[in-house]
């Protein structure tokens, strides 16, 4: 029987919004038992952004939430009061890692960092995910994507609008790099446990991260004294290269041009004069590419110019990814049947094994949906025990005075 590569691993995942999330996301796809714990009244605020309209459980139907926290359980959970603290104490002994991205001080005031998490089981990992650490000056700064995109350096390569304000990538580029990082420090520290029996505590601040991605930048800056060079499309290594644009609304093709008989092989494919002048001019070249692909569909430029052996590709937005070829011939997209939300299509896992084809398995988890399951099945507390932890408002199956937005 196959079986993925994680089955047999429980998470206790105390992360919210996006890094922390997507990490466990990707655990729990190679088969981690993943239990999402959330307080009644701090809940992941993730759930309540961009929910559907109109429904009577947006904290139940957000299209974030469903995509960063499927396939996981649902465990509601008030860590700051004694008999939630007393509760996830019970829990973790029966987990192999502990995983969360709060603010650098938030587990430790709640009296359940590292040393007490072994004094419930000693060889547990934990992976803490601060935006900028667990020491340094800035430990207990918050740190969201966009925050951390622009300390770590990025936005030097990306560079300054007319204004002379720092352009930021589209998204907050930060969190999912993160999420993978913290996504191999989880399986990095299980490996390390095997060979040694010992558990981790594993500092991962999402700053550094996402910093080691410019190396290049920092080692022209280090040895040379360089600053970046902002060249917009182009790179000085290539003979030509640039983004232009197709037939159709907003419709663009990358491509790269190595060297002269790449230019000359494109040329032919796209029915352009490969003559140049010398030196080669890059904006003429420019000019060419835009005149001849602006009458052209994307996909068929694509194809003419990959049959040519001339790196290119299509400039998907999110809307026309759905309907790539390519994707759909590997079944890359998913849909899940939801008891709040209708179906649409959903990324399935980036790793495909000969020995286990991971698919989606289970939507994101419904506002405590697993509390008996676990509280009762799981750890074998009575009714009564549940029902007081309800009373005291440790659990709940709604977030207390939930918001939109």
């Amino acid at each position: 029987m196959k079986r993925l590569p994680l089955e047999g691993i429980r998470i206790a995942d105390l992360t919210m919004m996006w890094a922390g999330p997507y990490a466990t996301r990707i655990l729990a796809e190679m088969g981690a038992e993943v239990i999402k714990i959330e307080s009644p009244r701090a809940w992941d605020n993730i759930r309540t952004l961009i929910p559907q309209p109109g429904v009577e459980e947006p904290w139940n139907s957000s299209y974030y939430f469903n995509d960063y926290n499927r396939d996981k359980k649902s465990l509601t959970l008030d860590l700051a009061h004694p008999l939630g603290r007393e509760t996830f104490l019970r829990l973790v002994p029966l987990c192999d890692v502990v995983i969360e991205n709060y603010r650098a001080d938030v587990l430790d005031n709640l009296r359940l960092g590292y040393d007490v998490l072994r004094q419930a089981r000693p060889d547990i990992i934990l992976v803490s995910m601060a935006g900028f650490g667990k020491t340094g000056p800035e430990r207990n700064h918050v740190g969201f994507g966009p925050i951390i995109e622009q300390m770590s350096g990025l936005a030097s390569l990306t560079g300054y609008g007319d204004d002379g304000v720092p352009f930021k990538t589209g998204i907050s580029y930060g969190d999912p790099v993160a999420g993978k990082a913290a996504a191999f420090a989880v399986i990095l520290a299980l490996l390390h446990r095997r060979k040694t029996g010992q558990g981790a505590c594993i500092d991962l601040a999402q700053r550094e991260v996402l910093a080691t991605l410019i190396g290049e930048a920092f080692v022209a800056a280090s040895l040379r004294g360089e600053s970046p060079v902002h060249r917009g499309n182009r790179d000085p290594r290539a003979f030509a290269q640039g983004v232009y644009r197709c037939a159709g609304q907003d419709q663009w093709l990358a491509l790269t041009l190595s060297t002269r008989a790449d230019w000359e092989a494109a040329a032919r494919a796209l029915g352009i004069d490969p003559s140049l002048p010398e030196p080669p001019d890059h904006d003429e070249i420019d000019r060419r590419l835009a005149a001849a692909l602006a009458s052209l569909d994307p996909q068929d430029a694509f194809e003419r110019l990959a049959r040519a052996g001339i790196p290119a590709g299509r400039v998907l937005d999110t809307l026309t990814i759905h309907d790539d070829p390519h994707l759909a011939a590997r079944r890359y997209w998913a849909e899940l049947p939801h008891p709040r939300m209708h179906p649409w299509k959903q990324p399935r896992s980036a790793w495909r094994l000969r020995e286990a084809d991971p698919w989606p398995r289970r939507h994101a988890p419904l506002f405590g949906e697993h509390n008996d399951e676990i509280l009762q099945g799981l750890l074998g507390l009575s009714a009564e025990q549940v029902e007081e932890l309800r009373r005291e408002g440790v659990i709940g199956e709604a977030p207390v005075n939930p918001g939109v937005g």
